[in-house]
């Protein structure tokens, strides 16, 4: 069913919300030892880079489950593939200026950026094949396909350049209620635009595809 205009409302509403309340979790956390204000910085990379995985992960999972049936996820996954691909462009735009700022370069060959780079291919090209392919279960597969590859190199990749569980690491609470404040604030606001998005697309397309 399409959304009211009163729960519409009340979506576009609590993004400019959810935005301030991560903008508080940013500056409720203390300058760090070595990296001084700018760990805030770090942290916020950290924490829409989980919430642009799980977005990730539940567009593989619509995928699959479209693949096996369920139609009415098509439009779910759709929503967060295009929700994906600006946030992993915003995060890998944060992660090169997080090393140039902070560690004074480029690590062209860090494991992890040669993956967020790969992430980054994959998506253009899933988005690509959903405007050209005539089966909506080609690019549903491949959401599957970029979901299993994420978290199989999240698992594998060496980690060369990111200390290990920082924030967890930290013996400072406020470390860890400021990074958990961005990543609810940043789930929010996903989760607002991509039932904006699916919802409309269910008033463009009709309840299945």
């Amino acid at each position: 069913m399409p959304l009211s205009k009163t729960a519409r409302t009340v979506l576009v509403a609590l993004i400019p919300l959810a935005v301030v309340g991560c903008a508080v979790a940013i500056l409720s956390i203390p300058p760090d030892a070595r990296l001084g204000t700018m760990v805030r910085f770090v942290m916020f990379h950290g924490a829409s880079t989980w919430v642009n995985m799980a977005t990730f992960t539940l567009a593989g999972l619509a995928g699959v489950g479209y693949i096996l049936g369920a139609r009415g996820l098509l439009r779910w996954g759709q929503a967060f593939r295009w929700f994906s691909l600006p946030l992993w462009t915003m995060n890998t735009v944060l992660g090169i200026l997080s090393m140039q700022l902070i560690w004074g370069g480029i690590l062209w060959k860090e494991p992890r950026l040669l993956m967020t780079f790969g992430l980054l291919a994959g998506s253009i090209i899933i988005v690509a094949m959903q405007l050209i392919a005539d089966s909506p279960k080609v690019p549903a597969a491949l959401d599957a396909l970029l979901a299993g590859s994420l978290w199989y190199l999240v698992l594998f990749l060496p980690n060369l350049f990111h200390p290990e569980s920082p924030v967890f690491s930290s013996e400072n609470p406020a470390f860890v209620y400021g990074f958990f404040g961005m990543v609810g604030s940043v789930a929010l606001v996903a989760l607002c635009v991509i039932v904006l998005v699916a919802r409309r697309r269910t008033r463009e397309t009709g309840p299945e595809a």
